[in-house]
């Protein structure tokens, strides 16, 4: 008899209300996770033409955002079949005392990863100065970021943490030839015009370039300046042909800078 009061028990809760709105929780949970998984990570976070620094921290963000939603589920669950959940609450409380005294590095990472972020520190692509050594930022995520070494092609695994402070590298250059004062002003303009028309149809490693005109005079002679804007990664082949077209166009001129 006792047996067939459990069983009866069993069933009369398979059919109730309880029973009934936990299923539709459950499948609303499991709707929510698969839409975030699905949609928000996977075409949002990182397939968006965002920054792959900013889709990282989004791809983050929804993962939080996860772990918050199931939780919520399992309160709602454990509301609906009355079950204490103060008691419960202060022994998770506890629990998470010891598991974030255990995971203090951790934290620590997570919290700096988040403020390398904001304060735009850098992101993936950037060229930055590390440990005496330029570095391209290969990877980065909540807890570690990842350089390669442009000399060595070393790689760098280091905790956000450890990063104080950073050095970025900027992508516009400015290189400077100096003429005479009584070289002709027309002519030396002529000449950059053609090198800066070249450099746009020969070199496909620079992004933007200018021809500035002058930007000094003094008694050494007249300094004539060209901006360029490249990926500081390909800063130097970028200035390795703008020396020499601007040498094969100067030379055609019979134009001689005496320094740079």
């Amino acid at each position: 008899m006792t047996e067939n009061k459990k069983i009866v028990e069993i069933l009369k809760y398979f059919i109730s209300e309880d029973f009934f709105f936990s299923l539709i929780v459950v499948a609303v949970t499991i709707g929510i996770m698969y839409f975030i998984k699905q949609y928000l990570i996977k075409k949002v976070a990182y397939t968006s033409k965002s920054t792959q620094h900013r889709n990282t921290l989004i791809g983050v963000l929804f993962n939080v955002l996860q772990y918050l939603v199931v939780l919520a589920a399992i309160i709602i669950i454990m509301k609906l079949h009355n079950v204490e959940i103060k008691s419960i609450l202060t022994g998770l409380g506890v629990m998470a005392t010891i598991v974030g005294l255990s995971l203090q590095d951790t934290l620590k990472d997570m919290f700096s990863g988040i403020n390398i972020y904001n304060n735009n520190f850098y992101k993936v692509g950037d060229m930055v100065r590390y440990n005496n050594e330029e570095c391209d930022v290969k990877y980065f995520n909540a807890r570690v970021t990842k350089f390669q070494s442009v000399k060595t092609g070393s790689t760098y695994t280091v905790c956000n943490s450890m990063i104080k402070s950073i050095e970025k590298i900027k992508d516009k250059r400015i290189l400077t030839f100096y003429f005479p004062l009584d070289e002709e002003k027309e002519k030396i303009d002529r000449c950059f015009e053609k090198v800066v028309e070249r450099m746009k149809e020969e070199s496909k490693r620079v992004r933007d370039i200018h021809y500035e005109s002058i930007n000094e005079i003094s008694e050494k002679g007249v300094g004539y300046e060209i901006s360029y804007t490249a990926a500081a990664h390909k800063a130097e082949e970028v200035r390795d042909d703008l020396f020499r077209i601007s040498y094969e166009e100067l030379h055609k001129a019979k134009l001689r800078p005496f320094r740079l």
